[in-house]
């Protein structure tokens, strides 16, 4: 079933004489890890979705994402393309849908944070470098590999490439060259680092048992370098 790809669940924070309530923080856990989490045209449909949703609620302040696994997500799952061979307009139904998730996450209103202890390539490193907080460690690995099967460096990092220092935009986009968590702190990529050697479930957790204001003050105080 598709929700054994991808699981979404609402955080619940805050107790009331009734019990618990969702309340300010919302998550998304990419759950494919035998398949490195990649993002077939199903999870964007999900991922749209939701985000459209969690956008409009007010009570929602926080969006947090993670991949389960050794991956975060190792970028567009290409059998989808080949799946979309017969649609009608298969640029429409398989490209252009990704390609709007990717400027919404760019755009978007409300505060994101991503946790990537691991593979973060291609489309996948989408759904990490342009967060308000993107949290890596030294298992994190980011590239942008799309060059090596003759495509173009695509879902915004053409954007983002452009403005890194000096020529190195140009040379991770035509060599497909790897760059650990260090790396993309120092080049802005990323925000925070944390060794894994910190239980990195417990960052995960402090969210599930802080309201928006503490999660917001734990990024600044535990995960700066």
């Amino acid at each position: 079933m598709l929700f054994d790809w991808i699981k979404i669940q609402f955080l619940l924070l805050s107790t009331s004489e009734s019990g618990f309530q969702s309340n300010r923080v919302s998550s998304r856990l990419i759950n494919r890890p035998r398949q490195l989490n990649v993002i077939s045209s199903e999870v964007v449909y999900i991922l749209a979705e939701y985000l459209e949703t969690w956008e409009k609620d007010d009570k929602t302040k926080l969006i947090l994402i993670k991949g389960a696994g050794r991956a975060f997500s190792a970028g567009g799952d290409l059998k989808m393309f080949y799946d979309g061979r017969d649609l009608k307009d298969s640029c429409l139904e398989v490209v252009y849908r990704m390609y709007w998730l990717c400027y919404h996450i760019h755009t978007y209103k409300k505060t994101q944070v991503s946790l990537v202890n691991g593979i973060s390539m291609g489309g996948g490193a989408s759904l990490m470098v342009p967060m308000k907080f993107s949290v890596v460690t030294e298992k994190t690995v980011f590239a942008t590999p799309e060059a090596s099967i003759g495509f173009h460096t695509d879902c915004g990092f053409s954007y983002i490439h452009s403005r890194l220092p000096g020529h190195l935009g140009e040379f991770l986009a035509l060599t497909g060259a790897r760059l650990n968590g260090k790396e993309l702190v120092a080049i802005g990529m990323a925000t925070h680092f944390v060794p894994s050697a910190v239980n990195f479930f417990f960052f995960w957790n402090a969210f599930l048992s802080y309201k928006y204001i503490r999660a917001y003050v734990l990024l600044d105080e535990l995960f700066l370098l």
